[in-house]
């Protein structure tokens, strides 16, 4: 399966879209996360978790053959129980939220 390249994309398991300026405000109190390590690195997401890219570059690879790039002013959800493997393009931050069930 190839990389998406078009900005908005959506499954039963992920979205991304362009991170609106609501969306951006709304993200700024949220927990930081930043990878510099271009080696690849697996990640099992056992809750939903949304994020804004603030900066960088990476492409995750989902187990069920999904790979989606993720870039700057990227908003992404992902839905819980799903693996996949980050590997950095350039150095990223991420601004994250994990939904516990909540919309």
């Amino acid at each position: 399966m190839t990389m998406q390249s078009d900005r908005s994309f959506k499954t039963d398991l992920l979205r991304r879209d362009h991170a609106t300026p609501d969306i951006k405000r709304e993200v700024a109190c949220w927990t930081k996360w930043e990878a510099r390590s271009s080696e690849p690195f697996e990640i099992h997401y056992d809750r939903a978790v949304s994020f804004c890219v603030v900066e960088g570059r990476a492409e995750i690879a989902f187990t069920d053959g999904t790979k989606l790039d993720v870039q700057k002013d990227d908003f992404v959800t992902i839905e819980p129980n799903i693996r996949g493997v980050w590997t950095v393009i350039e150095p990223i931050t991420n601004l994250y939220r994990y939904r516990d069930g909540k919309p």
